[in-house]
């Protein structure tokens, strides 16, 4: 048994029907969805610059009389230029009345103290650095002699031995209490 072939034409076709047969009221309606996924299924995909070219078409289309751009470069160019005026005119009302002077004398006594304390920062930061350089140097001048290696070797030892020593010293003269409750 063979189907009978739609061709694209009438699925469209059949679409278009079931939208013009549709009332304004079933928003619900299923078959109208699938009538309008039908429609964006079978309608050409438009062309990669298909935006740019309507955007070119509108900018270049007459307005009709009485109508204005929507965005006029001079008009933001004036918004711009009367906030800033507004903006001074109202600091020079806050400055000559007194209200700004402490305010803006705080935020530059700010400033100027993270400078100072950036300046002081990288300033122990380089110290720090030379330091840290200087003692790889001594470590590695100790660690690369064999007789200062055993030096230090045999000081690490006698400082793990005396500290255990000390430890054994110090839990033996503690009552026998006092060990107990330490150990919970």
């Amino acid at each position: 048994m063979t189907e009978k072939q739609h061709e694209p034409g009438d699925d469209l076709l059949r679409a278009l029907e079931i939208l013009n047969a549709a009332d304004a009221g079933g928003d619900d309606d299923p078959e109208i969805e699938a009538a309008l996924r039908t429609l964006a299924r079978l309608l050409p995909t438009p062309r990669q610059d298909f935006s740019g070219r309507v955007i070119a078409s509108v900018q270049q289309a007459p307005l009709s009389p009485g109508r204005r751009k929507l965005r006029s470069r001079r008009r933001a160019i004036i918004t711009s230029l009367t906030g800033a005026a507004a903006a001074a005119a109202t600091g020079t009302l806050l400055w000559t009345t007194g209200f700004l002077r402490i305010p803006v004398a705080e935020i530059f006594l700010l400033v100027v103290q993270s400078g100072t304390l950036a300046v002081r920062s990288v300033t122990f930061m380089l110290d720090m650095l030379r330091f840290v350089d200087r003692a790889a140097r001594v470590l590695t001048a100790v660690l690369t002699s064999r007789e200062m290696l055993s030096v230090v070797g045999t000081a690490a030892f006698l400082s793990v031995l005396s500290v255990a020593a000390l430890k054994r010293l110090v839990s033996s003269s503690q009552p026998l209490r006092q060990r107990e409750s330490m150990k919970c």
